[in-house]
């Protein structure tokens, strides 16, 4: 029983190893001498040491290894739980600082805050939605800028070359701003979809935008689909189907969708059969509008119709 206790242990530290700088017998990990591994204090000291240079990541690092060769040793624990209060400490405050560099606008000083907080808890939720936040904003600024700048091209164009070319520039821009600005309301996600495809019936090779319709089409059809409105998904899908029917590899890729979004359809009715069978049925019928190839649903339909 020891011999396997032993085993267990060897095994945990040398993953921890591996993960770390890898199991070598020749190299070294966070500072550790090779060959002191099966020595607590070793890691300790280099504990220690991380923790008085402020890496308080590496720190409990090793304290953590330590805490496998010893696992019963209180000292360890009781300095993994210090470490582990000095990191949240200093996520919150970190965190603070974040929250009020994104409402002074500065942008940059709040994605530092977040990322020195990740690199102490990679996990850490509030931080990765604060950074998926600024990184929707960047991408939003970022379209505001291409227009501005088409603007800007537009009138020192205009200055060198024919109105009518200035004419086609111009109109272009502001079909870009009403896509902006259709995005900006978020209240009605429809009216973004039109001012996309009334843009595309214009400027039909415009890449960037058509990969926007894509996009918004696709998130509403799992929008509408989590909120049980399946009659919209199905029109979203469907949108996007005539949007890029040329497209062989898009194309691929909706109607794929549409089949798993049967498949949840026909599990769905699976689940209800018992408790309410007319429910079933709904969920059945709908899965065969997304899948008319769907076997399994047209089975059970005509079961139930046979009853």
């Amino acid at each position: 029983m020891m011999q396997s206790s032993a085993l267990l242990s060897s095994l945990l530290l040398c993953l921890l190893l591996v993960l770390n700088s890898g199991c070598s017998s020749t190299g070294s990990s966070k500072g550790v001498t090779s060959g002191n591994y099966a020595n607590p204090a070793t890691w300790l000291s280099a504990a220690e040491e991380s923790e008085r240079k402020g890496d308080l990541q590496n720190a409990l690092f090793n304290l953590k290894v330590a805490r496998t060769v010893s696992s019963r040793d209180a000292k360890i624990n009781a300095d993994i739980k210090r470490i582990e209060a000095r990191i949240a400490t200093q996520n919150k405050k970190r965190m603070s600082q974040a929250k009020k560099a994104v409402r002074q606008g500065k942008l940059t000083k709040a994605r530092r805050y977040y990322l020195e907080v990740l690199s102490l808890n990679p996990k850490h939720k509030e931080a990765l939605a604060g950074m998926r936040k600024l990184n929707e904003r960047a991408s939003k600024a970022s379209m505001k800028k291409k227009v501005a700048r088409s603007n800007s091209n537009y009138n020192n164009r205009t200055k060198k070359k024919k109105l009518a070319k200035g004419f086609h520039e111009e109109a272009y821009i502001y079909s870009r701003q009403e896509i902006l600005q259709a995005e900006g309301k978020q209240a009605n996600p429809d009216e973004q979809i039109k001012e996309i495809e009334t843009h595309l019936k214009k400027f039909p090779k415009d890449a960037e935008v058509r990969e926007l319709l894509s996009k918004t089409l696709l998130k509403q059809a799992a929008t509408t689909f989590k909120a049980e409105n399946y009659s919209d998904t199905l029109r979203y899908l469907e949108k996007a189907e005539h949007a890029f029917n040329s497209d062989t590899k898009r194309l691929e890729a909706i109607q794929k969708l549409r089949k798993g979004y049967g498949k949840e359809l026909y599990v769905r009715g699976l689940r209800s059969s018992r408790r309410e069978p007319a429910q079933s049925i709904k969920y059945w019928e709908y899965a065969l509008k997304f899948d008319p190839d769907d076997k399994k649903s047209r089975l059970r339909l005509r079961n139930i119709q046979s009853m």
